[in-house]
């Protein structure tokens, strides 16, 4: 029988990364070690800098519109 097998994590593996493309150049994003992260290309022309600098990910700031609804009861409301 044929099947599918399930993905086996690599024991040595410490994350993924994707590749993106954004406004500003490339960026990639994802988690190390269960930590989500962003990565941004350095502009040095330093041999000894490094390519990529690995940042963690804030959450984004949401606008009121985007605002998690309070705990509103109605009938906390005097009639």
């Amino acid at each position: 029988m044929g099947g599918v097998m399930a993905y086996e994590k690599n024991p040595d593996e410490l994350g993924a990364l994707w590749l993106k493309s954004g406004s500003k150049g490339p960026y990639m994003t994802g988690t190390i070690n269960g930590v989500n992260v962003f990565c941004t290309p350095t502009k040095s022309d330093n041999p000894k800098a490094p390519a990529w600098r690995v940042m963690k990910s804030k959450p984004k700031e949401r606008t009121p519109e985007q605002a998690a609804p309070s705990d509103f009861n109605d009938q906390d409301i005097e009639f």
